[in-house]
């Protein structure tokens, strides 16, 4: 039995100008995955293959070695997926969507979906033309959460969720990981929420794998730092070294401990005033292409 849960090989997908991949990286088996990055940047796509929603225009995935395109039967029956966008208009009522998709799956506790029910306060009756976004992606939840999958995969699970709810929700994930063959995917702005309860995590931004570690390894990789530079001094490229903001003769730095040399600051006449660790936010900000865009006119203000 392969020891990941989801492995991605050279996967690519273009909808109109848009192009994610080529990704190739694993999710482990057991334990919470978060797929973070800017709207627009491929989350929800990766996932929809992750899922079967669509099919790639090459390369693979696969769902605990089963290959998603060739094996959709039984992928579907180990995976759980929510998203704010699935459409359950076609069945008009929340009771008749849940009466029709709980019985594809014997691992639906209906208990359990009665509970949830109440938990995010949807009536069966209700039309599901009535509800709201929020509302929507609840009942999107409840299809997923009443479920005993091998594999759950939640698209912005928080989208329209109260904090009761979204602490319901972050308590129900960490009950599913008391057994290892667990494996729970998320796709989240809640960045705060994600490093509390994450293991591992990958960025995209613009389609692209920017990276995929555990969470503490990245505290060890990145660090901020604040240094002191001479105010005339330009700011050449530096490996493994980015300007995060300028301002006269202080500057605050990324810096990727596995890239950067170690006498870079010395090259620029700097001298080191103060390092500190990154929040999963703090790093996700000084990552992403637009943020630098944005920091790198407001050093051009700053000088």
């Amino acid at each position: 039995m392969t020891e990941n849960a989801v492995e991605f090989t050279r996967l690519m997908k273009r909808q109109g100008r848009f192009t994610l991949g080529p990704l190739s990286f694993a999710i482990p088996r057991g334990g919470i995955f978060g797929l973070v990055g800017p709207n627009g940047a491929g989350k929800t796509t990766t996932l929809d293959l992750l899922a079967g929603l669509g099919g790639p225009d090459s390369g693979s995935v696969r769902v605990h070695g089963l290959d998603v395109g060739t094996n959709e039967v039984e992928v579907k029956r180990r995976l759980a997926y929510a998203g704010p966008e699935t459409n359950y208009a076609a069945w008009r009522r929340v009771g008749r969507a849940i009466d029709f998709v709980s019985g594809f799956y014997a691992d639906w506790d209906e208990v359990r979906c009665a509970a949830l029910l109440e938990t995010f306060a949807l009536e069966r009756a209700k039309p599901i033309a009535d509800l709201s976004f929020g509302e929507k992606n609840k009942l999107s939840l409840v299809m997923a959460l009443a479920r005993d999958p091998e594999l759950l995969v939640l698209d912005e699970p928080t989208t329209g969720l109260d904090p009761a709810a979204r602490q319901f929700l972050f308590a129900d994930l960490l009950r599913r990981m008391q057994t290892d063959r667990r494996t729970i995917v998320i796709a989240t702005h809640q960045l705060a929420e994600l490093e509390r309860f994450a293991d591992r995590v990958a960025l995209l931004d613009h389609g692209q794998l920017r990276l995929c570690a555990d969470l503490g390894s990245l505290t060890e990789r990145f660090r901020q730092l604040d240094i002191a530079l001479p105010e005339a001094a330009e700011w050449p490229p530096q490996p493994g070294v980015r300007l995060i903001r300028r301002s006269g003769d202080r500057a605050r730095v990324l810096v990727d401990r596995e890239e950067a040399r170690d006498d870079w600051h010395a090259r620029l006449g700097g001298a080191p005033l103060a390092e500190s660790a990154l929040t999963l936010e703090e790093l996700y900000l000084a990552l992403v292409d637009n943020h630098n865009a944005t920091a790198a006119r407001v050093a051009e203000s700053l000088t």
